[in-house]
């Protein structure tokens, strides 16, 4: 049982295939309007406070590298939220769609003109189009049958397409120093990755291609979460805190960063060791259709 900051939940862990799950996810499902009503209160904020120039140049970078690897810009991204990544997407000259089960999140993106729908990643009208590249970001933690939703992506990816996957890293050293105070697990959260699990995953039920699968990133407000912890037994408490901190932290570090050279070549070393290490915060899978 760990003790999280919406209650205690009971995380699980396969003892065949290591997989880390939650324990009554379908309890935790039943409420998904209520945990997921995300968009319906940043309606009113603007899209432009959201939206930095940081965020921006962080997708330019991977649009760049994505397109490397195809020979076409179709981009569909599942879980598309605000449209961040269709502004830019759209700006950068990708055919990008998106699609997303919150009806506030496709009104958000049909203001700033981006072609998005409220769809389900299985229904029938995608059946006949093909992408040269998915991109399902922070997405099948969420879902029960993530095995699903990766066979579905080998399905509508074109040949030697590409699947750009992020998920929580629950063997990230935010995780191991944090404990239950880690601030992923969540109510809303079902499934927790490790490199491994996921890579079994992907190889076991699909045929796509692993390109890379990276553990990257470590953020500020870990350390600041992690002192806390030690002069408290309150895990919610610091869960607390960890939520709070990180968006103000992280940000500022984040356009430090983007503004000096130096601090950027540090931080990609950095990225490189918790990669390498398997501590970053973040999977990052890239993985790869084969050619028919």
């Amino acid at each position: 049982m760990l003790c999280a900051d919406r209650g205690t939940l009971d995380v699980n862990r396969c003892k065949s295939c290591g997989f880390v799950y939650l324990a009554n996810w379908e309890r935790n499902l039943a409420r998904s309007e209520e945990l997921y009503d995300y968009y319906g209160r940043l309606s009113a904020e603007e899209l432009t406070q959201r939206h930095s120039p940081e965020n921006r140049a962080r997708q330019q970078k991977l649009l760049r590298a994505l397109a490397g690897y195809t020979r076409g810009r179709r981009l569909l991204d599942v879980g598309c939220g605000d449209g961040q990544l269709l502004q830019t997407a759209k700006d950068e000259g990708w055919d990008a769609v998106g699609i997303d089960l919150s009806g506030t999140a496709i009104l958000l993106c049909h203001r700033r003109g981006l072609a998005a729908s409220k769809t389900d990643f299985f229904d029938v009208s995608l059946d006949g189009r093909r992408f040269d590249v998915i991109v399902m970001s922070e997405l099948i933690e969420h879902v029960p049958s993530p095995q699903r939703f990766l066979k579905r992506a080998e399905e509508l990816l074109d040949s030697n397409g590409i699947l750009y996957l992020t998920t929580p890293n629950f063997g990230s050293l935010a995780r191991r120093a944090l404990g239950e105070s880690w601030s992923v697990i969540h109510p809303e959260h079902i499934g927790y990755f490790e490199r491994s699990t996921l890579r079994k995953m992907a190889s076991a039920e699909t045929r796509l291609r692993e390109i890379k699968i990276e553990a990257n990133n470590i953020a500020p407000s870990t350390f600041v979460a992690w002192m806390r912890r030690r002069g408290t037994r309150r895990a919610g408490a610091v869960a607390e805190l960890h939520r709070e901190t990180r968006r103000g932290l992280d940000q500022r570090l984040r356009r430090a960063v983007h503004r000096s050279q130096a601090l950027e070549a540090s931080k990609q070393l950095l990225n490189h060791a918790v990669s390498r290490a398997g501590l970053g915060d973040t999977l990052v899978a890239w993985l790869q259709k084969p050619s028919v």
